[in-house]
């Protein structure tokens, strides 16, 4: 005669189910040794020993379970390497940026500005958002117009272009003349 397997059943219990039958298991085995209760039959403490550790080891993983739901420390990871990843992946890049991109951080860094709004295409600095250096900085739901679209370098980036600053040689126009941005492009070279 086979054995029924809905005892399989017990699989799933909830975690504190599962503590609770251990704990039992635990005591029937901790009574009995302080000869609290009269000798086990040798079954018995095989059975009560095997639920403890069985039911323990249950309970043990759905607490753990739980407190990774809690605690969603896969995601910090991959947060952590993915933007481990990037930083090398800029720094990386320096050495490789066209004049133009080198002019655009120097502009940045000299002013001390992460944001700033050019056209919606980016102009001069669609290279570097095609890199991810610098990004579209719209909250959901805004809006913005053709020619002044808010962009930014992540804060992770710019930790690496702020290290790098020497790689980055900013002329400032001579005093009273107006300074233009250099990621736009002019209305009359489009």
């Amino acid at each position: 005669m086979a054995p029924d397997p809905r005892w399989l059943e017990i699989l799933k219990a909830s975690g504190w189910q599962n503590a609770a039958i251990a704990v039992a298991c635990g005591l029937l085995l901790l009574t009995s040794s302080w000869e609290w209760l009269p000798p086990l039959p040798p079954l018995v403490t095989i059975a009560a020993a095997f639920g403890v550790l069985l039911f323990g080891c249950l309970a043990l993983a759905s607490m753990a379970s739980a407190a990774l739901r809690f605690f969603p420390v896969g995601i910090w990871i991959v947060h952590y390497v993915n933007r481990r990843r990037d930083q090398r992946d800029v720094r990386d890049y320096i050495s490789h940026m066209t004049e133009k991109e080198r002019e655009i951080i120097a502009y940045l860094l000299a002013k001390n500005q992460k944001t700033f709004t050019a056209a919606l295409d980016g102009g001069h600095a669609a290279t570097l958002i095609s890199r991810q250096i610098v990004v579209r900085a719209l909250a959901p739901g805004q809006v913005s117009s053709q020619e002044d679209t808010p962009f930014a370098i992540p804060d992770h980036v710019w930790t690496v272009l702020a290290a790098h600053r020497d790689q980055f040689p900013y002329t400032p126009s001579p005093s009273g003349e107006a300074e233009p941005h250099p990621w736009r492009i002019n209305w009359m070279a489009r």
